[in-house]
């Protein structure tokens, strides 16, 4: 296996446990709308561009809902999210020893990345590194995105390390002939890739590599 020259990490479900507010929040702005039908089409948004999410929701609803309906929706989730977020030090320790440069890849906006990482006490570590779907036309599972972070840096795709745990996420990081890491809270379900159960391990990675 090449060695590692860049670590990628998505942001929502990876750094920042953000992804049960804002499944939560979807959940309740779409039930007056689809019903029962909310849950299911929320749990297919996870990993998704804000764009992609529009226009599978929609297309999911058989209906245009609208900029009120997608501005509100916004601004509640990032209000909740900077609620309900707080310092993570050990998420910050864990930044600071890794020994190769690490960045973000997020299929959030620019807006949204920042503000999540703020809370969380480690946007200062990612100055220069940040890149969000906007960057590119081809959100994930399209590898552009993280391709996009690798030219940045001027490390060949097969020498980086992606920290992902949607399928969008693994799927981008495959196709951009990525080494892939799967960060999977569940540890009775399976995976085609490389597994961790919480992000702390990663340091073990390096240290036995």
């Amino acid at each position: 296996m090449p060695a590692i020259d860049l670590v990628i990490f998505d942001c929502d479900g990876v750094l920042v446990d953000s992804e049960p507010v804002a499944q939560r929040i979807l959940v309740a702005h779409l039930k007056p709308i689809v019903a029962e039908q909310a849950e299911g089409i929320a749990s297919r948004c996870v990993g998704r561009s804000y764009h992609d999410i529009q226009g599978f929701v929609e297309n999911a609803c058989e209906r245009k809902l609208g900029t009120t309906f997608w501005s509100e929706l916004q601004i509640e989730t990032l209000r909740e999210l900077e609620a309900s977020l707080a310092p993570d030090l050990a998420l910050r320790h864990l930044l600071l020893s890794l020994p190769v440069p690490f960045c973000v890849a997020s299929s959030g906006t620019h807006d949204k990345i920042k503000r999540v990482l703020r809370a969380v006490d480690v946007y200062d570590l990612f100055h220069g590194q940040v890149f969000s779907a906007e960057d590119v036309v081809l959100g994930k599972p399209a590898p552009d995105l993280f391709l996009h972070a690798a030219a940045h840096n001027h490390v060949p795709p097969r020498r980086c390390l992606v920290i992902e745990d949607s399928e969008p996420g693994l799927q981008a990081g495959d196709a951009a002939g990525m080494q892939v890491l799967h960060l999977n809270s569940n540890r009775a379900a399976s995976s085609s890739f490389a597994q961790i159960h919480q992000l702390s391990e990663l340091r073990q990675r390096f240290s036995t590599s």
